[in-house]
This record gives C-alpha cells, sequence and structure tokens, in this order.
C-alpha cells in the first residue's frame, strides 16, 4: 500500500476516476484513488447514462461540452471503450412556453458553442418513427448527445488514471481524516495509512459520511429516481437489421418522461413528481443497491408516454432500476475547495448525472494543480452553502430540484420550498408593505414591490413586475429611495496585523481612516475570485462586504493567509449586521431630518465613512453614492435596524434587489460573478489596451425583450466572438441593456435575444470595476 501521494481521491465512481485521469494528463504521476468496494458501483453503476448538452447555465454548457468531446475521444486514449452511442438528444414541445425556452437555450448553446437546432413535426417524425407527433409544436435536437455505458466509462477514465501513473486501490474504505502540520491529511483506510496533501471526495451518496469525518455538512443528498427497460421490440430489431441510426434520446418535458433505444428495447423513466430524498441522516450501508421496484408510482407518466410511443402500450418490462441517485439543493454540482480547511476538496452531487463526470474532472484537476479553475465554478463552488445548508433543508431542496427537472424554466422565477430561513429584522415590515422576495445564501431578499393581491409571473420576455419595478427605477432618480441589503456579507478585520494582511489579499491599498474603496481577491491566475467593498473603521479595524454568495471565499481568503498570533481578529458579522441603501437626489436631505451630524461636503465628503447617530441608533454611514446616485450605505447592529428603518422610511420608496440591477446596468457597473471572475483580469474588466478579451457594456437596439446573460455576440463578418455575461432592461433610458465578454471583432456588434439578432452599440465602457477612492455597491 502507498504511503504518500500528492493526491487522493475517495470514491471510484465516473467523477472520481474522471479527477485521478485528469490529474496524471496535467503531469501529476502521484495520485492514490481509494474504493471501498469496486469501481462504478455507488450511483454510477445504476445510472440511466444520458449524456446531454442541453443547459441555459453558460457553465454547464461549457462543462458537458467538454464532457461530450471527451467521450467521443476517450477510446483512442485509454485503449477501452467508454460506450458511447452519439445518437443524439431530441426534446418536444407540446406548448409555446416551452418553444420559448428552446428559443433561450439556443442562444446558450450558440454562445458556448454545442450545437442545437429547432426541429418541425415533420423532422421529429422523421428522426422518431415511433412516436405520435399529435400536439408537438416543434423540437429542441442536439445531435452530438447521446448515451453511454457508465460502468465502461468509469473503467475507460480509470485505465487512463491508471496509464498515467495514477494507482487505484478497489476494497480500500477511507476511515477517518485528520489534518496534519504543513497542510497534509493524514488518511486512516481499511489497508493503512496515507499521507497526502491534498484530498478530493468524490463519494456520491456517501457524502455525509466523509464530511461527518470533519464535522461538516454535505448539501448532497440522495433522492429516489426510477425507469425501467422493456423487453426487445420487433420494430426495433428489424429497425436495426435495416442498418438505420439509432434514434435519439427523447424527452417530453410537459409529461416528464424520457425513451431511449437500449439495443432493441426501449429504456422509459419519469421524474414522478416530488422527489423523495434518501439516506438523509444516515449512508447507505454496504454496496449500493437498487431499491425495491415501485412501478405504480410511474404508471400515471406511463400512461402519457404510452399516448406519445404507442409500442410501449404492449411491451413487456424486463427490469426495473430504483435507485438513489445524489442531487444538490439547488440542482448544480457541488464542487471545489471545502470552506475552513487547507487542501481538501469536494466533488459531490451531481444532478447532471454521468454527462459532468469528465467536465468536473477538468475542472478539478485545474483548480488542485494551479489553484484555480480556467472556467468560472462560482455557480458550482461548494462555498456557496454554509452552516444555514442543513442537512433537513438540503434534503427538502433536492426534492424540489429534482421535481422541476422537466418543469419549464422562468427566467426569474423564485422556488417555493424551505423558505423563510434567513431573514432581516425587517422582513415582516417590507412584507406589509407589499415586498416579493427572493432567496439568496438562504436569505429572504426584497426583489420588487407589487400591489396587492398581485404574484410573481416570470416570463421570458417581461414579467409581471416589469413596469413596477420601472416605477421604483425613477424614484431612486427623482426623490429618495431605501432599499433593505441585509444579506450581504460583512466581515470585519481588525488588529495591528489587519493592514498587512490586507495588503496581501486585496488588489488594492487598504484606505486611510475613515475611507472606503474596493477592490479584488484574486485568483492565481490573475482572475477575480471576488470583489470587496472595504471601509476603515479606526486605525486598525476594516470592514469588508461583499455578495451573499461571496462569505465564505472572502473569509478563506482572510484566514489562509493570515499570519498565526494574537494581533489579528476575522469576526463574521453578517448576521449581526443590518443593512440598508439610502440613494437619490434628495438622500442627503432625507438622512439630514434623522440625524444631527453635520453631512455637507466637507464634514462628510463622498467616499468616507463615518459613525453617526440616526434616530437613537448608532450607525455605521458610508457616502457610497450607489450606482453613480447620491446616496449613503448604512450598516447597523441587527437588533437596531428596525428603529432605523422607521427613523428613515417616511417619504422614501422603497425599492427592491430587481430595481437595484436594473440601476446597476445602467450605470454600467460590472458584478461578481457574472462579469468579474476567474476567467476576467482587471486588465480585462477596465478594457485595456492588448488584452485578448474585453469586458464591455453593450446597448441593444429594437429589442423589446429583456436580455438575461448568455446571449450570443457577433460581428459584421457573422462570427460569433463572445457572449454577454448579465443583461436587463435599463428602465431610465427604456434600453435593453447588457455586458459581454468579447473576443477582437471587426465592425458592428449583433446580439442574439430570444432568436431574433439587434444591433448592438458599445457604450462608453463599464464604470469603476476597481477604484481606490471610492467604495461600489455590492447589493
Amino acid at each position: 500500500m502507498q504511503d504518500r501521494a500528492e493526491v487522493l481521491i475517495i470514491g471510484g465512481g465516473a467523477v472520481g476516476c474522471s479527477i485521478a485521469f485528469h490529474l496524471t494528463r496535467k503531469g501529476c504521476r502521484d495520485v492514490v484513488l481509494c474504493e471501498k468496494h469496486e469501481l462504478a458501483s455507488g450511483a454510477t453503476a445504476f445510472a440511466a447514462g444520458h449524456v446531454i448538452l442541453y443547459a441555459l447555465n453558460p457553465t454547464i454548457s461549457r462543462l458537458n461540452r467538454y464532457s461530450v468531446d471527451l467521450y467521443g475521444r476517450l477510446e483512442a486514449e485509454t485503449g477501452m471503450s467508454p460506450g458511447f452511442h452519439a445518437c443524439g438528444n431530441l426534446r418536444i414541445a407540446t406548448h409555446s412556453r416551452r418553444l420559448d425556452e428552446f428559443r433561450r437555450y439556443l442562444g446558450v448553446a450558440e454562445a458556448t458553442g454545442a450545437e442545437a437546432r429547432l426541429l418541425t413535426p415533420e423532422e421529429i417524425g422523421t428522426l422518431w418513427p415511433f412516436m405520435s407527433t399529435d400536439g408537438v409544436l416543434g423540437g429542441l435536437y442536439n445531435p452530438q448527445d447521446g448515451h453511454i455505458a457508465p460502468a465502461d466509462l468509469t473503467q475507460s477514465l480509470a485505465a487512463g488514471a491508471r496509464q498515467g501513473g495514477a494507482r487505484i486501490q478497489r476494497g480500500c474504505e477511507v476511515t477517518a481524516l485528520s489534518r496534519m502540520a504543513g497542510g497534509f491529511w493524514r488518511v486512516e483506510t481499511s489497508r493503512g495509512t496515507i499521507i497526502a496533501r491534498h484530498v478530493v471526495a468524490a463519494s456520491g451518496n456517501h457524502a455525509q459520511s466523509v464530511a461527518g469525518m470533519l464535522g461538516l455538512t454535505a448539501q448532497c443528498v440522495p433522492v429516489r429516481h426510477q425507469y425501467f427497460v422493456t423487453e426487445p421490440l420487433t420494430e426495433l430489431a428489424e429497425r436495426r437489421r435495416a442498418g438505420l441510426p439509432e434514434m435519439p434520446v427523447m424527452r417530453d418535458p410537459e409529461d416528464v418522461f424520457y425513451c431511449r433505444q437500449e439495443g432493441d428495447a426501449l429504456l422509459v423513466g419519469a421524474y414522478d413528481g416530488r422527489g423523495e430524498a434518501r439516506f438523509v441522516s444516515e449512508p447507505p450501508a454496504g454496496m449500493a443497491e437498487p431499491f425495491p421496484d415501485e412501478m405504480e408510482k410511474l404508471l400515471p407518466y406511463l400512461e402519457r408516454a404510452v399516448e406519445r410511443v404507442p409500442m410501449l402500450g404492449t411491451a413487456g418490462v424486463r427490469r426495473v432500476v430504483n435507485y438513489a441517485m445524489p442531487y444538490t439543493p439547488d440542482d448544480l454540482p457541488t464542487v471545489g475547495p471545502a470552506f475552513g480547511t487547507r487542501n481538501l476538496w469536494l466533488a459531490e452531487g451531481n444532478p447532471f448525472g454521468i454527462t459532468l463526470a469528465g467536465g468536473i474532472g477538468w475542472q478539478m484537476a485545474e483548480w488542485i494543480l494551479e489553484g484555480a479553475p480556467s472556467v468560472d465554478m462560482a455557480c458550482c463552488d461548494t462555498r456557496r452553502f454554509g452552516e444555514w445548508a442543513t442537512r433537513e433543508w438540503s434534503a427538502r431542496k433536492v426534492e424540489e430540484a429534482y421535481e422541476h427537472t422537466y418543469l419549464l424554466p422562468k427566467p426569474g422565477e423564485e422556488l417555493p420550498a424551505a423558505r423563510d430561513l434567513r431573514t432581516s429584522p425587517i422582513h415582516d415590515l417590507l412584507a406589509a408593505r407589499g415586498a416579493r422576495f427572493g432567496a439568496v445564501a438562504g436569505w429572504e431578499r426584497p426583489n420588487w414591490f407589487a400591489p396587492e393581491g398581485a404574484v410573481d409571473e416570470p416570463s421570458f420576455y417581461r414579467p409581471n413586475w416589469h413596469s413596477a419595478v420601472g416605477a421604483e427605477c425613477r424614484a431612486a432618480t427623482a426623490g429618495v429611495a431605501l432599499a433593505d441589503v441585509s444579506h450581504g456579507a460583512a466581515i470585519r478585520v481588525s488588529g495591528a496585523g489587519a493592514a498587512a494582511l490586507l495588503g496581501r489579499v486585496l488588489s488594492v491599498a487598504p484606505p486611510a481612516p475613515g475611507k472606503a474603496s474596493s477592490g479584488y481577491l484574486l485568483a492565481p491566475n490573475g482572475g477575480i475570485e471576488a470583489e470587496v467593498a472595504v471601509a476603515r473603521d479606526g486605525d486598525e479595524g476594516f470592514v469588508l462586504n461583499a455578495t451573499a454568495v461571496a462569505e465564505r471565499r472572502v473569509l478563506d481568503a482572510l484566514h489562509r493567509s493570515a499570519p498565526s498570533g494574537n494581533d489579528l481578529w476575522i469576526e463574521n458579522l453578517t448576521a449581526a449586521e443590518g443593512a440598508l441603501l439610502l440613494l437619490g437626489p434628495a438622500a442627503r436631505q432625507h438622512l439630514q431630518k434623522a440625524t444631527s451630524a453635520a453631512l455637507d461636503d466637507e464634514a462628510f465628503p463622498r467616499g468616507a465613512v463615518r459613525t453617526i447617530t440616526i434616530g437613537h441608533a448608532p450607525v455605521r454611514v458610508h457616502h457610497a453614492d450607489p450606482f453613480g446616485r447620491s446616496g449613503y450605505r448604512l450598516h447597523v447592529r441587527a437588533d437596531m435596524l428596525r428603529h432605523v428603518f422607521l427613523a428613515l422610511e417616511e417619504g422614501a420608496a422603497l425599492i427592491g434587489a430587481r430595481a437595484l440591477e436594473s440601476l446597476r446596468l445602467e450605470a454600467a457597473e460590472a458584478a461578481w460573478p457574472e462579469e468579474l471572475n476567474v476567467e476576467v483580469t482587471p486588465a480585462m474588466a477596465e478594457g485595456a489596451p492588448g488584452t485578448t478579451r474585453q469586458l464591455i457594456h453593450l446597448q441593444i437596439e429594437g429589442a423589446d425583450t429583456m436580455p438575461h446573460g448568455t446571449e450570443p455576440v457577433r460581428d459584421e463578418t457573422g462570427r460569433i466572438v463572445g457572449r454577454t455575461t448579465s443583461g436587463g432592461w435599463g428602465h431610465l433610458g427604456n434600453k435593453a441593456l447588457a455586458f459581454a465578454l468579447l473576443d477582437p471583432w471587426a465592425g458592428g456588434l449583433e446580439v442574439r435575444v430570444m432568436g431574433a439578432w439587434h444591433p448592438a452599440a458599445p457604450t462608453k465602457g463599464t464604470a469603476g470595476t476597481e477604484d481606490e477612492i471610492m467604495e461600489r455597491t455590492l447589493a
């Protein structure tokens, strides 16, 4: 048994073997993989094996595309076939809103390099002649998709890893993990002790077992899924003998089932209602086994499947697979560094199944060996979840995520399960005033303020909150507006070593006493890990503010760079402080009514930080001028937030996050992680000459539909030169606006919004992406 390793991987499923494969491909030969049973004996063993390019998330789309490319060449690289059938993937639409989704996806596909096209009902009938096209309006076709044999894929990746020097230990259970000096890990196994620099947990349904060894909570929770395989069908055997190609994997999202060829049989599965979380408290015991079949739960969906594929009505059932597959609360993988530890990595929870194994291995290898991924992985970063994300919360959210697998994904939709977990002290006051809330990092954040009885009605075009948000934006520019932004991260760094620490981790020098500034945490590749606003409160005290999902990223960066000693304190204030944003041309006069402190330019200039009394409460006030508008950011102890809000509410318009986002876009302020991430250097963000790519701000002409981000951008030659990173409606100028990350381009630009190309003109550029003088608004 090897007693030392550079990287030790726990788990021999497709993801674990992919990480081992990619580490060796990058030259790291000192890799050990420990699997307690046999390779591909967990969730991988029972997966249906679908390989799917389709994803509306740009990160997932790019990872999926990498996986598809990898699986197509894997046999040539390793000498072992992964069993990949590139038969394509077909999604049918029986509702006009589903076609809207497909049009939206076509833009994402074009922007991320995935091949896709819309089909007519006639073309669908040709591809899938055994399907009834009654009621079908059209379809979405990915010709490079298909399905793969999960066990064969795992063995092919393992073979490639062995060829690169990795050692794969089967029948080797990891029983304990403990930290050692120098960032190393002592790993106890059933076959001896291994000292490893890096440990990667890729244990699938056993994620909580590994997390529990370190007192951590895994957000990956297994959920039950069921499919069946029919007896061989004469029609499919005749098709094969005639030399006809395998039909694509077919999905009917409205009837929530999928169907594909499995040799001369059909494999059929359904996302049968609300998910059922399993192994929430205790991990599975022993080698993975499927559950007893529960065909009665599939019957309502099978009846609809028979209407679509009549041959199913007379087909016998050869086998049923009812198994647990690892899911996550937001339907995205949990990968990357484990919070609060050094050299511990997680690759747990993969709702996209076997497809993402290749892409996750690719990016994890880069992250481990080079310190940062080359693709923005913020949406998948394990640290987006905090201690608030308990197993019980995660279980309810994975059930909801499972249920929504085929439901129409609507832009701006807020899902209802496990809500009201983290609330501001003024949550009830805002709700009484019409706030419609959204969830971010477990917090309830007011999105917009609605007339009585109104509910959210999301849309790919213009949602029902469009006019109300426009009114909120205009209120912020005509008088004074007030917003609750208590959900943002707040971290205090103090002591004699505080300034030196911030000087090491930030891209700008710490501000002078009584001042605020903004800067970046930079990744080893020069990209942007997070954006941070810094206020200096006294000689040795600093308060850092960041977006809610960056909280643990910032804490990790501080703790990892902090020297040992007693002259430095790092304190997370996020739950202890509340925050309000006061903005508009009358903001100063409005604030002056509630305080006796001097607010004139000489006493309280732009960029200054002061502690003043508002009503009867001490408040740390940042003269921040949010989004280029006169205004202030107010930070107060959570138990006094209600008092301060009531002191300022009269005469102010209440606005929510959707209005703040529109104001951000109109101010051309780039945001983390949409624009500012590990793929973007500060030079790119500033549009500096000589960079290979540039971040630009666009005004889209002639579009009456809101862009949402990840729309393709082309130049006058017709070449795709990049994609939008975020987009929305500028209510003040009544224009569609977007940021875009572009390669060098020729002539004019166009953006494709919901299937239509529109001219797009760069504006004057991004505003204050890094400002040593001024604090930016991270709402």
